[in-house]
């Protein structure tokens, strides 16, 4: 039967007959590099994926590293364990174990997981309603609350909520209000006939 592989070297993908046999010797056709290749029978067999772990049948199956009594699906990109359905998570187009993703989380190695965000709304909104009550820091707070809703209009909102423009416009609002009050105070004040 023949089946895809990929060289550890160049990445390149490569197909091999490997007929019978589980161990074989072949060249990259990228890099001519020498591989030696050891197959599980289960490489070559057809069959489906499944959302579910698959239970072990047969003995020449290999079993998952964390529940070993499941069939393995696929090989994690990160450490080569075997791992089943339960265990792969797809990242960007590898597929990890749970300690991977773990251990690069940890690391700094993986960016792409995302576990808190700065909710830019919730910022905004604070800052405006201060600015109503801290009457000289509306000056400063009023602008700055109505800079971060607009430079952060289209970011992501809350993990847990989704997004939601409302606190934004909310915010803008009352800043957009307090300026307005404040600054007519302040013309009052200075254009007031003095006595």
């Amino acid at each position: 039967m023949t089946s895809a592989l990929e060289c550890p070297k160049c990445k390149t993908a490569f197909k091999v007959d490997s007929g019978d046999a589980e161990e074989f010797s072949s060249k990259c056709p990228g890099c001519a590099a020498d591989l030696e290749t050891f197959l599980f029978p289960a490489f070559t067999r057809q069959r489906e994926v499944g959302a579910a772990a698959a239970a072990i049948l047969d003995t020449t199956d290999a079993s998952c590293f964390y529940h070993p009594q499941k069939q393995a699906a696929r090989i994690c990109d990160g450490c080569g364990r075997m791992i089943c359905e339960l265990c792969s998570i797809d990242l960007s187009g590898r597929h990890l174990c749970p300690a991977c993703i773990s251990s690069g989380k940890k690391k700094g190695k993986i960016t792409t997981l995302e576990n808190n965000r700065t909710r830019w709304d919730s910022i905004a909104l604070s800052l405006a309603i201060f600015g109503i009550f801290l009457s000289v820091a509306a000056i400063i707070l009023s602008p700055a609350a109505i800079y971060i809703a607009i430079r952060h209009w289209n970011d992501s909102g809350s993990l847990v909520t989704g997004r939601s423009k409302g606190k934004f416009v909310v915010a803008v609002v009352i800043a957009t209000v307090t300026l307005v009050f404040y600054a007519g105070i302040v013309a009052v004040l200075i254009f007031l006939p003095h006595k």
